[in-house]
């Protein structure tokens, strides 16, 4: 029995296996399941997680959230601060830069010279500029340290990661997670502290070179007012008792302590690199001008048999076209730059003084070469005793003696201009006699004492003179210039300067060319008396400060831009409508070029209205005070301005809808002639017989107005011949048609037409017609056909009836008529 129950037992056990699924199986089964499904399982159980989280711990929610905000902020921090701080430049360069701060303040003690002493203000003020770039980085990087320091701030002051969850588990991991941020974050911190030490000794160092910078600035504008005052005193001594202290006689010294001065400002003004910009604008500068006129001159040689003749109108650029080169690049160079040093600036004065003798010597007045060769060597001593850093005994003798020597041949030369005048360049007259008077001026100066104001105004006269002369030809060369570019493309008809006439372009860029000579030539006087920094400031100063008119706030460097703008709107304007009318002039006036010519007025009121906008924009004016404005034009249109708005609204209508255009040939109030500018407010008709027609747009608009050439320029010419009667119609008819179908200047289409018009009292009258395909040609083409009518009826003897007039002679009742058919007429007065 007892191992039945045994048997039986077993044999339940290994029922219930075999119904039941086994681990292995269950395993298998899952294995089976889709990845979608498999997902979705995970999924569930994640959200399952969750939420029995926040069933036991209602704070975890927030604890998850913070432990994955800082872990966001601590990888975009970290990122931040392993960039790095790019200081690199600052420190390669502080050590050049307090090695330079030195020199400077012993190059300031040692000059005594005005030029020097500016050309050092000049270079302080560009390192202060670059002091102030290097703050303004240094304060940008503390600014970032700053943040990241509060971010660290935040980090270790947040309560909320010090809370563990309630849960055994889940408090295990939180920690852990805590931890290895906390660890982060310390390291973040420790990076951030080195980062801000060494950015802060940084800072301390920068901010000590500014500080010196200040200082430097201010004993160098001490020592330049010092140096304005005493020039207006004895400071010296006069020529016959100078004061020893002040000028000492060793010549050596000076001159070996201004050449290691000016050596240092020139390696410093070559290498510096805020100067690179002036450098490459100069190189390709003096290499466009030389390829310009290069190509120019082998246009012309390889394009007109004729270029020996083009050749002799120029005196420069083709017989000496590098020393032009040279000349354009010593003249433009130094205003490209912001603060030029004085030896940069006298050295390319002497280079250009150099080029101009060679350029002038056979091309100007004897006379004027002589005096230009004074001028020259007058000019070289004087930029070097500009430059000298010390005053001497010698420099004062020589000074006075150079004047002397100067105002002598200058009276020389004033007395050749005098006897004639031909040949000079304008104006010679009176900046002879200026230049005289200033140095006489100078002379009496350096005798009583005021050394610095007399070599002050000797070297301004003389460089400025000499200056002067160097504009003078500057204008020439770039006239030179344009004339060979457009003989050189005379034979390219598709070039847009072929059709230029250089005359014409003369006479308009002449003008301009010598306001903008005028204004550097200006420049260059200021920085020669070294007034332009103050000149500048006191322009800058009254442009920029603010007036008030009503509730009205400007200024009047905005009303100067706003006039700039707009000037130079109108200058292009100017400029495009030339090219459009003298191009048009050149060609063909077919309808197409008559629409191109025509759209020049939207062309013009387009570069209106942007360059209006771009005014406003530019000038700060706010758009509600322009509405004020439109306003109270508005107020002005309805009292008085209905004919100008109107002739404005005309020309807006006639350039959209073009019922004229530039070339047609229209009769408008009586007058007939050819359209040749369309204005915004009025058009200019060319008549007949070469006066010109203003007529305002609103009558083209509202008037009755014949275009002859609206759709063709064809015109159809009508002709009345008269022949005695007796005459063969029929070959009278015959002969008109051979005559006029002939013509081979008479249109075929639409085909001429010959009828016979009218039996008059006297003659037989015949019509023609037909079409001239070229409106200008009619007059003629109508002579001719006229003249071939005459010959041909005279050769076949019809007669053309000569008109008949009748006579009534009224006899006073006394006078007696005399015999049959005769009438007595009796003498006027009788």
């Amino acid at each position: 029995m007892q191992n039945l129950f045994k048997t039986i037992c077993l044999f339940l056990i290994a029922a219930l296996a075999f119904n039941q699924e086994c681990p292995a199986q269950v395993k298998k089964k899952k294995g089976h399941l889709s990845v979608r499904d498999s997902l979705r399982q995970k999924v569930l159980r994640r959200d399952s997680v969750i939420r029995s989280f926040k069933n036991v711990d209602g704070s975890v929610n927030m604890l998850l959230g913070k432990i994955e905000d800082y872990t966001t902020s601590y990888v975009e921090t970290n990122s931040d601060l392993s960039r790095g701080f790019d200081t690199l430049e600052i420190s390669q360069e502080l050590p050049t830069l307090e090695k330079r701060m030195a020199l400077m303040r012993n190059a300031i003690d040692r000059s005594s010279t005005l030029g020097n002493l500016v050309t050092i203000r000049d270079i302080i003020d560009h390192l202060k500029n670059q002091m102030d770039s290097w703050e303004e980085q240094v304060t940008i990087y503390n600014n970032q340290l700053d943040a990241i320091r509060g971010k660290i701030a935040d980090f270790k002051s947040d309560t909320v990661l010090r809370n563990a969850p309630s849960d055994s588990s889940l408090r295990v991991k939180t920690i852990a997670q805590v931890q290895d941020l906390d660890a982060k974050w310390q390291t973040l911190d420790s990076n951030a502290k080195k980062s801000m030490i060494r950015i802060g000794l940084l800072e301390n160092r920068v901010s000590a070179l500014s500080i010196l910078l200040i200082d430097l600035d201010d004993r160098i504008d001490l020592k330049i007012h010092e140096f304005t005052v005493k020039a207006l005193t004895n400071e010296y001594g006069f020529i016959w008792n100078p004061h020893k202290s002040k000028t000492p006689n060793d010549l050596g010294t000076a001159f070996a302590k201004t050449s290691r001065l000016v050596s240092l400002l020139y390696v410093y003004f070559i290498t510096n690199k805020y100067n690179y910009v002036g450098h490459v604008i100069n190189l390709l500068i003096l290499v466009a001008f030389f390829a310009w006129i290069y190509n120019s001159r082998r246009k012309i040689a390889s394009l007109n048999t004729g270029y020996n003749d083009i050749f002799e109108q120029t005196n420069y650029i083709v017989k000496h076209p590098y020393l032009s080169t040279l000349t354009v690049f010593a003249i433009i160079s130094p205003y490209l730059y912001d603060h030029a040093t004085l030896a940069f600036a006298h050295t390319m004065f002497l280079i250009m003084m150099a080029s101009i003798g060679i350029l002038i010597k056979n091309n100007w007045p004897r006379p004027l070469y002589k005096f230009y060769v004074v001028l020259f060597t007058a000019a070289i001593f004087l930029c070097a005793s500009s430059l000298m850093v010390l005053i001497t005994y010698p420099d004062r003798i020589m000074l006075l003696i150079l004047s002397s020597l100067v105002i002598y041949y200058s009276l020389q030369f004033l007395k050749d201009v005098k006897r004639n005048k031909e040949g000079y360049p304008p104006y010679t007259l009176r900046a002879i006699q200026i230049f005289i008077g200033l140095h006489i001026f100078s002379v009496l100066l350096n005798i009583a004492g005021r050394f610095s104001l007399a070599k002050l105004l000797a070297v301004t006269a003389t460089l400025n003179l000499c200056l002067a002369m160097g504009f003078y030809l500057l204008f020439q060369i770039l006239m030179e210039s344009l004339f060979l570019q457009l003989e050189g493309n005379k034979k390219m008809e598709n070039s847009l300067t072929s059709f230029l006439d250089f005359k014409e372009l003369q006479k308009k860029s002449k003008g301009f060319l010598i306001k903008i000579t005028g204004i550097l030539w200006l420049v260059a006087l200021a920085k020669n008396l070294t007034i332009d920094d103050y000149i500048y400031d006191q322009v800058n100063d009254f442009l920029n400060s603010p007036h008030q008119v009503s509730s009205t706030a400007f200024t009047f460097r905005s009303i100067l831009v706003f006039v700039i703008v707009i000037w130079i709107s109108g200058l292009i304007a100017r400029v495009i409508s030339y090219f459009y009318d003298f191009a048009g002039q050149q060609t063909k006036l077919t309808p197409q070029a008559k629409k191109t010519r025509s759209s020049i007025l939207l062309i013009r009121l387009t570069i209106f209205v942007v360059g209006f906008f771009v005014a406003i924009t530019a000038a700060g004016i706010p758009m509600d005070r322009v509405t004020i404005i439109i306003g109270a034009l508005g107020v002005g249109i309805g009292f008085g301005l209905q004919n100008i708005v109107n002739n404005l609204v005309s020309g807006v209508i006639l350039a959209f809808e073009k019922p004229v255009q530039v070339g047609d040939i229209i009769e408008v109030s009586g007058k007939s002639g050819t359209i040749k500018e369309i204005g915004i407010r009025s058009s200019k008709i060319e008549c007949g017989d070469g006066s010109e027609l203003i007529v305002p747009n609103g009558d083209l608009i509202s008037q009755h107005v014949v275009n002859w050439t609206l759709s063709n320029n064809n015109r159809r010419v009508e002709l009345i011949i008269r022949v005695a009667y007796g005459t063969d119609v029929v070959k009278a008819e015959q002969i008109l048609k051979t005559i006029i179908e002939g013509n081979d200047d008479i249109m075929k289409t639409p085909a001429p037409s010959v009828f016979l018009y009218n039996f008059s009292d006297t003659a037989i009258e015949f019509r023609a017609w037909f079409w001239a395909a070229e409106i200008s040609k009619w007059l003629s083409l109508k002579s001719s056909v006229m003249r071939a009518i005459y010959i041909e009826f005279d050769k076949e003897g019809i007669e053309i009836p000569k008109g008949q007039k009748d006579i009534q002679v009224n006899f006073p009742g006394s006078v007696p008529p005399g015999p049959a058919g005769d009438a007595v007429v009796s003498p006027p007065g009788r």
